[in-house]
């Protein structure tokens, strides 16, 4: 797969309100974990940072893909 076809499909997917509520959820599934975590619990708080950050650069991974188009537009404007 090429990298504009990639790129259309990472903006396809950031765009979908399914994997938008998708992403919010598993974010606050994490933070529900840490709320209600005991003051002692903290490996159990620490490893749902973890998976929040993973979520977080996942979709940072994806925004990089899908800016490949525009990165592609503006530099041909500029040759």
């Amino acid at each position: 797969m090429d990298k504009l076809t990639q790129a259309q499909w990472a903006e396809n997917l950031l765009n979908d309100d399914f994997f938008k509520k998708v992403i919010e959820d598993l974010k606050k599934q994490q933070i529900g974990v840490i709320i209600s975590s005991s003051p002692l619990d903290v490996d159990v708080r620490e490893d749902a940072y973890k998976h929040i950050k993973t979520i977080d650069l996942i979709v940072g991974h994806l925004q990089g893909i899908a800016a490949e188009k525009q990165i592609r537009e503006k530099r041909f404007k500029i040759l």
